[in-house]
């Protein structure tokens, strides 16, 4: 029989990603809230665990936020090992048995949620999140940070094109705060991650508002 022993390797491999099965989580009272969500966009480089690689995301997912910065999942109770909304746990979390991937695998990419899933028609943030992944697409960043990356003392035009990007991410979640009245926590659901985290990956460390940029040094 498969049975969890509770060692809290696989929460922190990551929160899982949401499927339409984990709908009813979202109107438990103990179960998740959009605070709790992040979104990963089509385009944006990410670690695939069955694949055991980084590469771009071929379509929208919805996962649950890390915990302090880091992958471990936001609800691992890290001293007991125990997870705090166990029994209204998404349905990876169900389906994972690290002994045993094969089940999960069947559905790891199969029903998985969207933010138009969970958003109503006509909801007032949702023409604001297409203008968003319009102007800060995943692909068009990628674009910008390796073509920067590789010509670090050059390429002004281009940094000011992150730059310009930045302060357009920025300055729409403080927007959707200040005049919807939503919680900052939720804006990584709404939007996505900042620009600042994603550009991590290609090797950029920049200021929140975009103002300076510096690379990475190897550790």
């Amino acid at each position: 029989m498969n049975e969890c022993k509770q060692c809290g390797t696989c929460c922190r491999k990551g929160g899982p990603a949401l499927h339409t099965q984990d709908l009813g989580l979202l109107r438990e009272s103990e179960g998740l809230d959009l605070t709790d969500i992040v979104t990963l966009r089509k385009g944006e480089l990410v670690f695939d665990q069955p694949e055991n690689a980084v590469a771009p995301l071929k379509e929208e997912i919805l996962k649950v936020k890390g915990a302090g910065g880091s992958w471990t999942c936001k609800f691992l109770a890290v001293s007991s090992q125990v997870c705090r909304i166990y029994k209204n746990r998404p349905l990876e979390c169900q389906t994972l048995f690290c002994g045993d991937p094969d089940p999960l695998l069947k559905i790891y990419d199969k029903d998985r949620l969207t933010r138009r899933d969970i958003l109503p028609e006509g909801h007032p943030v949702l023409e604001l999140i297409e203008e968003h992944d319009r102007r800060c697409s995943p692909k068009k960043l990628a674009s910008l940070a390796t073509e920067v990356v590789a010509d670090w003392n050059g390429k002004e035009d281009l940094r000011a094109d992150l730059r310009e990007m930045m302060i357009y991410d920025k300055s729409v979640r403080d927007l959707v705060v200040e005049k919807a009245g939503l919680p900052e926590e939720a804006m990584d659901f709404f939007f996505g991650r900042p620009l600042g985290i994603i550009l991590k990956g290609y090797g950029i460390i920049s200021t929140p508002n975009g103002n300076s940029f510096s690379l990475r040094k190897a550790s």
